[in-house]
């Protein structure tokens, strides 16, 4: 199976939904807070952003904030990327020694607007904020009397068992087509030019992204979805960090209680930390797209592991048919529609 086709594909850790819904139809059925975890300290030579934006993704108005302040694209971070079809609340940080701040005015426009802004020490990092928390409206376009109860039923479920956390589609383009150019750059025979800056890292991401996910759709079709295998890496709760011991004997007891989550590889350069079984399964995963990873690898790309599991926290619902309210939060790097899939099958209204 190609890699590209097989992240259409992906298996399901509940059986699937009988409810056919629709999502986006307005930006503001997709709400997405930015949740930091800290506060601007004040001072500091980087001004924070807190910014409202619909209609803009998340690199354009980086782009344009730079040019509004006068400075260098590159001295504009943010945390993470913000879907364009959508109402989003997110900081970005702007590099300004020895600079005044520029005025709200001058930083606005038609498709954002800044909410608040403040000095700190440091720039913002990739990943750095704590959680995204989602509102999203969904339209049920089969629904009958028993529509809200069963999926109110399988909310419930979904908040006590988590859900596949897969890269969602977002990550690969329109059509997969970040994966196609990923591995028509990497695994070109000759060497063709590699791609600008930004467009590297793009397709970098899709294509570790897409091995991942094809991991854990192995994970979850052979039934290992509840039952790791001996020797398995595991994840903290609502952090990045992960830890492998064989000899642990609450392991059980820690993933029913939401403790800690499975995790697996995101393939780069490093020793497979899992052991046993579990590291036979990861060593086999890794020779099957042995081209892939060590591409990867060559391209600076460091091991990682991932929870194989999302746990949505803060969580609502409300069904007033045909239209069903759901809000919930997820660890950064989480995808509303990832969860979304296990809940019904949904469909966005900007790419159908």
């Amino acid at each position: 199976m190609l890699l590209e086709s097989s992240q259409t594909l992906l298996p399901t850790a509940l059986p699937t939904s009988p409810w056919q819904g629709v999502y986006r139809l307005q930006p503001e059925d997709f709400q997405v807070e930015e949740v930091l975890g800290f506060e601007p300290e004040g001072q500091g030579e980087h001004l924070y952003l807190w910014v409202e934006k619909k209609g803009s993704n998340t690199l354009f108005v980086a782009q344009e904030l730079a040019r509004s302040a006068g400075i260098h694209p590159a001295a504009v971070a943010y945390s993470g990327l913000k879907d364009r079809h959508a109402v989003t609340r997110q900081w970005f940080s702007l590099h300004l020694p020895g600079k005044a701040d520029p005025t709200v005015e001058s930083l606005n426009s038609a498709n954002w607007q800044v909410l608040k802004m403040a000095r700190h020490p440091r720039k913002l990092k990739r990943g750095t904020h704590r959680c995204n928390h989602f509102t999203l409206r969904l339209r049920i376009d089969n629904n009958d009397e028993s529509t809200g109860s069963w999926l109110e039923v399988r909310w419930q479920q979904i908040i006590q068992q988590g859900v596949p956390n897969y890269f969602g589609p977002q990550r690969f383009g329109r059509g997969n087509q970040n994966i196609a150019k990923a591995i028509d750059w990497l695994m070109a025979d000759p060497p063709t030019k590699p791609p600008k800056r930004q467009e590297k890292g793009i397709y970098l991401s899709a294509l570790r992204s897409a091995l991942f996910n094809r991991w854990l759709a192995e994970i979850i079709t052979n039934n290992l979805w509840q039952n790791p295998l001996d020797g398995s890496c595991f994840n903290l709760q609502g952090t990045r960090s992960y830890f492998a011991d064989p000899t642990a004997t609450d392991i059980k007891k820690r993933l029913a209680s939401g403790d800690i989550n499975p995790a697996g590889p995101l393939a780069g350069k490093g020793e497979l930390q899992s052991s046993g079984l579990a590291l036979k399964a990861e060593q086999a995963f890794r020779e099957t797209y042995l081209p892939y990873w060590q591409a990867l690898e060559k391209q600076g790309l460091r091991l990682e592991y991932r929870p194989l599991r999302m746990l949505p926290q803060a969580t609502s619902f409300n069904w007033q048919a045909p239209w069903l309210t759901i809000s919930f939060s997820l660890p950064s790097g989480c995808f509303a529609t990832s969860m979304l899939a296990e809940l019904l099958n949904a469909s966005d209204a900007q790419i159908s």
